[in-house]
């Protein structure tokens, strides 16, 4: 009976009908997070505040975001998807609308934590409904498509955010922050598809907090699966370095105008959607751990290349754009595979699971944004060695896997 209402769900809800409607559920981190680069320095002379007050705002914005996971994924397992993404969604609208009015640097932090918050309770439940559905390389396939239609948010962004501010003020952000979280409570309403009687069926039962917390423990110390869990939150330690500073290092240390700034970050972005497109491709003929594997040697060598041209004062802006396009760009093969691998072990569990890595990368990448306000020191090389550090240890994660099969 589980196959045949599987397959009536997979019938009704293809890859290609379903990867886009969750992908602009995905893209509200990107996109919240992207839009409020270019406004970094216009805030803070607003609010009369050091520029690295603002950038904390990032690493509590992720803070929020793992708790939000964390809370909504088991809920979701237990109640059903589509009910649990509009209630964090309609959250997220409401911080946003509230962020339109703070006039002081803690009503920022708090407000763009309860933002995240709610965000969190509506990108966990994505992951969870493709893996309710699809498993292995056709999980592999639907997180790539999303993947590569929702690199658009970073892509347009930070442009959208310079017109923001050039045009408006650095509020009209936090008010389109609003209209897209509503359009999105209406996509899960409307044609998001609710996996909860397909789980039924398979045999899931609601749980107890006792088996919640169960739950979380058998995939945090699942030896399987942790060299993915491991890999995903230092990866993505690289990732939150680049977003915590680049503001930073392209308009403040090269002096390249906001205007430029949105150019230079979709170019990142441009790089990332090639190898998402390399991905589905090389997905036809290998496994997703080989991909995997190859994405990492090619990050974690343009990494530390970035570090030495840092060392040794050679860190020009070609250099630094070029490498920094190759470091993002390997988010577009590290990213669809890794989740799709760490995935694989939690067929009855997706919702925890996807909790878990989130908030691990989420929580993680809180880490690195504290840390290297700390150590700013006017100059790329904590950042480019946070960056290097991060994707070593994530290779290093992934090499000491215990499982060849996937």
């Amino acid at each position: 009976m589980y196959n045949r209402y599987l397959s009536v769900f997979q019938k009704h809800y293809p890859a290609k009908k379903l990867a886009p409607l969750l992908a602009i559920i995905v893209a509200l981190s990107p996109f919240a997070i992207d839009t409020y680069l270019p406004a970094i320095p216009t805030m803070a002379k607003f609010f009369e505040v050091n520029i690295h007050l603002i950038e904390l705002s990032i690493p509590i914005y992720l803070i929020g975001f793992a708790l939000g996971q964390i809370m909504g994924g088991p809920i979701s397992d237990n109640y059903g998807r589509r009910w649990i993404g509009i209630f964090g969604l309609l959250l997220f609208l409401v911080a946003s609308i509230a962020l339109i009015f703070v006039n002081n640097i803690q009503q920022l932090w708090a407000f763009r934590f309860l933002q995240a918050f709610g965000g969190g309770f509506g990108l966990v439940i994505c992951a969870a409904i493709v893996r309710d559905l699809y498993d292995g390389k056709d999980a592999a396939k639907i997180f790539t498509l999303i993947g590569l239609i929702m690199m658009v948010a970073p892509l347009i962004a930070p442009a959208v955010g310079s017109i923001m501010v050039q045009y408006f003020k650095w509020q009209a952000i936090f008010a389109l922050l609003a209209i897209y979280a509503f359009i999105q409570i209406l996509i899960i309403f409307l044609f998001v598809p609710e996996t909860k009687r397909l789980r039924k069926i398979a045999g899931f039962e609601k749980l107890s907090m006792k088996q919640i917390s169960l739950n979380y423990w058998q995939i945090i110390s699942n030896r399987q699966a942790l060299a993915f869990l491991l890999c995903s939150s230092f990866i993505a330690g690289v990732l939150f370095a680049f977003l915590t500073e680049i503001s930073f290092l392209y308009i403040e240390y090269f002096k390249v105008p906001e205007s430029k700034f949105a150019w230079l970050f979709g170019l990142n972005i441009i790089s990332m959607m090639f190898f998402n497109r390399l991905n589905h491709y090389l997905l036809n003929h290998w496994k997703p751990i080989k991909i995997l594997k190859m994405g990492l040697l090619i990050q974690l060598t343009a990494t530390f290349l970035l570090l030495i041209s840092a060392l040794m004062s050679l860190d020009n802006l070609t250099v630094v754009v070029t490498l920094l396009m190759l470091i993002i760009g390997c988010f577009g093969i590290i990213g669809p595979n890794n989740m799709s691998s760490f995935m694989h072990f939690f067929s009855n569990t997706s919702g925890t699971a996807n909790a878990v890595i989130g908030s691990a990368q989420f929580t993680f990448g809180a880490i690195i944004g504290f840390v290297l306000s700390q150590l700013h020191n006017g100059t790329p090389v904590p950042m480019f060695s946070m960056i290097f550090i991060c994707c070593l240890l994530g290779f290093l994660s992934f090499s000491f896997r215990k499982n060849e099969t996937l």
